[in-house]
């Protein structure tokens, strides 16, 4: 293999790694701002949810990944789609009467 191919292959393969530590980082940082949120309109939904969108992209950017590390990656975001989707719509909010203690 020429130099040149063997630096071009060097290079791709720290790319790829380095795209999956920050797919890590956006799945992890979706996580928890999905456990924050609390309804779908809450900001911490929206930005969960952009969380994982960057995740699927950066993901699909990634062309050296080994088939476990796809497969625990592709794992990951099917279990925070789940999270994501089990977040309410919206909240009840009951009202009470104030009592005055005198």
């Amino acid at each position: 293999m020429p130099e040149r191919t063997q630096k071009l292959v060097s290079i791709r393969r720290r790319t790829d790694q380095d795209l999956l530590v920050l797919v890590s980082r956006e799945l992890d940082r979706s996580v928890r701002l999905a456990g924050m949120a609390t309804t779908r309109t809450s900001p911490f939904f929206a930005q969960a949810e952009q969380s994982y969108a960057r995740a699927t992209n950066l993901l699909s950017m990634i062309s050296g990944l080994s088939q476990g590390d796809r497969l625990r990656i592709q794992s990951s975001l099917k279990e925070l789609r789940s999270r994501l989707d089990q977040v309410a719509a919206f909240v009840t909010v009951e009202r009470y009467p104030a009592s005055v203690a005198s």
